[in-house]
């Protein structure tokens, strides 16, 4: 269940099915505590969910550098999020009757602070295994929602209203984390991300082609204008 954007980015297959397996394997260890004590004044009234206790850093510390890994080796994450600071990973799961209520995410999080500029949903349980538990987000398109294969992992701006929906069956299991881009504004990011693109194709049909290479330099410029480093 999806619906794209040129805001919303969806990285399928993020994680591998080894990965997969080693966060199995350790969320299977792991203690939950109420979702609520990581959650801002205005969210934690409708924040209702569970997430591995920060406290239990010999689970949480392997969790959090295989998904460090998973991003460095994303190149599409890479080159669409353009990440300066991650803000490091919580997991979090719903049972039945949980939800996360409407909200926006805090602007800053963190000491070092990190700037919220992209909000990450990384889906670590099959779509069948629960019922429920769709990502809602309130985009400009309208209303889209996102319940991704196990390992998928879905990017959109932080200033968006959203939702994680009732559980009614099963049980949800995510990771979430929030990202300080090197280019804070969406529309200067989805604009790199397209001269990228249509660089590599043409780069792919002709190497040594001069639009290529004036396309490459215009995006370059364009980074080096806009990178906030």
């Amino acid at each position: 269940m999806e619906n794209n954007t040129l805001d919303f980015i969806r990285i399928s297959q993020l994680l591998s099915k080894q990965q997969l397996s080693e966060i199995d394997l350790l969320l299977s260890k792991a203690e939950y505590i109420d979702g609520k004590q990581t959650a801002s004044m205005a969210a934690r009234e409708v924040k209702n969910n569970l997430q591995v206790n920060l406290q239990q850093q010999n689970i949480l510390q392997p969790l959090q550098y295989i998904l460090l890994q998973a991003f460095n080796q994303s190149e599409l994450f890479q080159q669409t999020v353009l990440p300066k600071n991650i803000y490091a990973p919580l997991f979090s799961a719903y049972e039945p009757g949980m939800h996360y209520g409407w909200h926006v995410d805090s602007p800053v999080m963190g000491y070092p602070p990190v700037r919220t500029d992209v909000a990450m949903t990384i889906f670590l349980e099959h779509p069948e295994a629960y019922e429920g538990g769709e990502l809602e987000i309130q985009g400009p398109a309208g209303t889209a929602l996102f319940k991704l294969a196990k390992g998928d992992a879905i990017c959109y701006p932080c200033q968006y209203v959203h939702q994680v929906r009732e559980v009614t069956k099963g049980k949800r299991k995510v990771a979430v984390t929030w990202i300080q881009s090197m280019v804070k504004e969406s529309g200067q990011r989805i604009l790199l991300s397209q001269l990228k693109k249509i660089y590599s194709s043409l780069y792919a049909n002709d190497p040594k082609s001069s639009e290529a290479n004036e396309l490459l330099q215009t995006h370059s410029n364009l980074l080096r204008m806009w990178a906030d480093i």
